[in-house]
């Protein structure tokens, strides 16, 4: 990470930390396995700045729509990147998608259907990207911390 970079999260953090509910919220998503302090703050910034959205809402402004996700086949075979949407939550969601995919349960499981099924590598990992929003939103609209799935026997 860029010395750039570091001291910008420090910042955040230093803000967070002075306002409790701002505190107590990046903790929650925090406890999602997969994200980091990184995208955690960005995810932070996103909901607060979209306080009032719902989940469809949160998914188009991040621009992982499902219109997005089926057309991502598209862009990689003309050789197209997704645009639309927070371009740097996008980015931060893209990467923790990495931990994610090892880690969550649930976003391992859809990951590893999807490239079972032959999809390309940035189609599954758009939509692992999609349902770790989708589980960050709910776990920050409750402001309880995320709950592990029980791994079930195989």
């Amino acid at each position: 990470m860029k010395e750039k970079e570091v001291k910008r999260i420090a910042c955040a953090q230093a803000m967070i930390n002075k306002e409790k509910k701002a505190s107590l919220s990046l903790a929650v998503l925090q406890s999602v396995v997969g994200l980091g302090p990184v995208t955690s703050i960005t995810l932070l910034r996103f909901f607060r700045q979209y306080h009032g959205a719902n989940r469809e809402q949160v998914v188009a402004l991040a621009g992982l729509d499902p219109v997005s996700i089926s057309r991502v086949h598209q862009y990689i075979e003309r050789g197209e990147s997704v645009s639309g949407g927070d371009k740097v939550l996008r980015k931060c969601l893209y990467e923790a998608t990495l931990s994610a995919a090892r880690y969550n349960i649930p976003i391992r499981a859809l990951y590893k259907r999807l490239k079972d099924a032959g999809k390309p590598e940035k189609v599954a990992r758009t939509a692992a990207a999609r349902k770790l929003l989708l589980i960050a939103h709910a776990v920050y609209k409750s402001g309880q911390p995320y709950r592990r799935p029980v791994e079930e026997a195989s």
